[in-house]
């Protein structure tokens, strides 16, 4: 068991070859199964949260609530940013306004 944790049991219906997949992950780490599913869980949400700010971003959000949103500091953001290729600005007429002298 976890020390300094709270762990709360739940009970999750899931096909039988799901199970299996979750139990050879466990197996290739030398976890049990509750491990092995908090471990991808964390992960899993850790790994959606960053895309929906990716998508929120895209929509229009503002990279700073984006990067809120995804609970990443402005440099690991923009690292995410980069490696799905996705400017941080957007508009070619923005860019060119914020490069010329005032």
């Amino acid at each position: 068991m976890l020390k300094g944790k709270d762990l709360i049991r739940t009970n999750v219906m899931i096909d039988k070859e799901l199970l299996d997949e979750v139990d050879r992950f466990a197996e290739l780490r030398a976890e049990d199964r509750s491990t092995a599913i908090r471990q991808l869980l964390k992960k899993a949400l850790y790994e959606e949260r960053i895309e929906l700010a990716v998508q929120k971003f895209r929509e229009g959000t503002s990279f700073r609530e984006a990067a809120a949103l995804a609970g990443l500091q402005y440099w690991d953001f923009q690292a995410e940013l980069d490696k799905r290729e996705i400017p941080l600005i957007r508009s070619l007429t923005l860019a060119r306004k914020r490069l010329e002298p005032e």
